[in-house]
């Protein structure tokens, strides 16, 4: 599941709680930083990214921050672009608010976002309303559990061990590893 969200940290609370959430229906979430480099520059490995996963999510939310962000939009061009052209991937919007899509990005009237108001349970309601198991999803209330318990005891960890953000190789694959285990200890997964 390709991951399209802002690289910031006022994002990672949103960015633990989407992975918890991902982790949680058995989804693998990928961001761009977990695509070896090989000289072909950011922007191939974001098409491999898209190309290669069936879902992409991409979170909008932060396009109307000064200055503008504007790689979550061109992100979600591309996979509007790849599923266009090869078929088979499917995509999905998240935004802070409802109805700013329409004003932001009117192209892709007819979309409907997930509106998660940038507050970490409305994401991972938002997620589980994306994905659905065939013998169901754990629900919003067990997730934000996990998702709490793992802001609280592993986040802070996570900084210590490696140094401050949560945007690096490194930490995101100890975080999804980390709830990964937590989430078959609780009995979350599948």
């Amino acid at each position: 599941m390709f991951l399209n969200v802002p690289y910031s940290p006022s994002y990672e609370r949103l960015l633990v709680a989407l992975t918890t959430a991902l982790v949680s229906v058995g989804a693998e979430p990928l961001l761009t930083f977990d695509i070896s480099e090989v000289g072909e520059g950011r922007l191939r490995r974001i098409m491999q990214a898209i190309e290669e996963c069936q879902t992409s999510i991409h979170d909008l939310s932060y396009a109307t921050c000064q200055p503008a962000r504007f790689n979550m939009p061109f992100e979600l061009g591309l996979a509007c672009a790849v599923r266009q052209q090869k078929g088979g991937h499917e995509f999905h919007v998240l935004e802070a608010k409802a109805h700013r899509l329409q004003h932001t990005l009117s192209d892709v009237n007819g979309i409907d976002p997930k509106v998660h108001h940038r507050r970490p349970k409305a994401a991972i309601r938002a997620v589980l309303l994306i994905i659905s198991r065939p013998r169901g999803n754990p629900s919003t209330d067990e997730v934000n559990r996990l998702y709490e318990y793992i802001w609280r005891k592993y986040v802070p960890m996570l900084r210590q061990r490696h140094g401050d953000g949560l945007f690096s190789r490194d930490v995101f694959t100890d975080l999804c590893v980390i709830t990964r285990v937590l989430a078959e200890q609780r009995g979350l997964l599948e």
